[in-house]
């Protein structure tokens, strides 16, 4: 069931990364019903800007408390919307659809032989995260690795708490000042081997880099894509995605993750 919310702001905190904001809210219904892979579409206004945003925006659930009702979302100031937000305070309501979103992935966290692979890049990483915690806490001897990857050291976001859940991060920047020097799938290629379970969210032309890696060497990948999704919704059909055997998904409600076999690459 859609539902449209009105959450309180709890906070809206600074990363160190230029221009990087966790938005953090209360809603226990969304922190109850949120699963990796879900994602709320905002729609950020002001009354200083009542019209800052026209089309409500999608941004991936990036942490949640259950006990505590709590859910946060990352998010980098690009334009409008994500220009308000930053401009939020303790208190102030947030206006969003959600938890939103038809499949999410699917990893068990029991299977005792499976190495899961997180491959994320930028605005990518956050549902990585909130997946790589929930596997940890539903069984804390799984074997889980985040591969996260940026131009550079200062741009590296989204991994927080997760060395403190157990998970194995290896950090890859293009121009070596920290981990691998080169992109993420210089780090996971040395892991590909055994049963690897993969899941990678990001850019397009890095998901396809990771997808042809998993694909070539016959391991499981799960994607989760980043088209416009102009109302998160299914009824615009702005985010519709041309699948490998011809047909047409809308990312918003048939997604947005799905095995990286089933997506049209080229």
């Amino acid at each position: 069931m859609i539902r449209k919310r009105a959450a309180t702001i709890v906070s809206v905190q600074a990363l160190a990364a230029p221009g990087h904001f966790v938005l953090t809210f209360d809603d226990p219904e969304t922190a109850r019903d949120a699963r990796p892979g879900h994602f709320i579409a905002v729609g950020a206004t002001t009354p200083a800007n009542p019209g800052s945003s026209i089309l409500r925006k999608p941004f991936s659930i990036f942490t949640v408390d259950r006990e505590a009702g709590l859910c946060s979302i990352l998010f980098s100031v690009y334009g409008p919307t994500t220009r308000t937000m930053a401009q939020y305070e303790g208190g102030d309501k947030l206006d969003f659809l959600g938890p939103l979103g038809g499949r999410v992935f699917d990893a068990d966290p029991h299977a005792t032989q499976t190495h899961h692979v997180m491959v994320g890049g930028g605005y990518g990483v956050p549902p990585l995260n909130f997946l790589a915690k929930t596997l940890k806490a539903a069984n804390p001897s799984a074997r889980v690795t985040l591969i996260y990857g940026a131009r550079s050291a200062n741009l590296l976001v989204g991994d927080a708490g997760l060395r403190e859940a157990g998970v194995e991060i290896i950090a890859c920047t293009d121009d070596g000042s920290l981990g691998v020097k080169g992109r993420v799938t210089d780090g996971l290629l040395p892991l590909v081997g055994g049963d690897v379970h993969v899941y990678t969210c990001g850019p397009t032309p890095m998901m396809r880099a990771v997808a042809e890696l998993c694909i070539a060497h016959n391991k499981p990948c799960q994607v989760s894509m980043e088209t416009p999704m102009p109302c998160g919704i299914g009824i615009c059909v702005g985010c519709v995605l041309l699948k490998a055997d011809g047909s047409f998904s809308r990312t918003c409600t048939d997604g947005p993750v799905y095995p990286a076999t089933e997506v049209t690459w080229q």
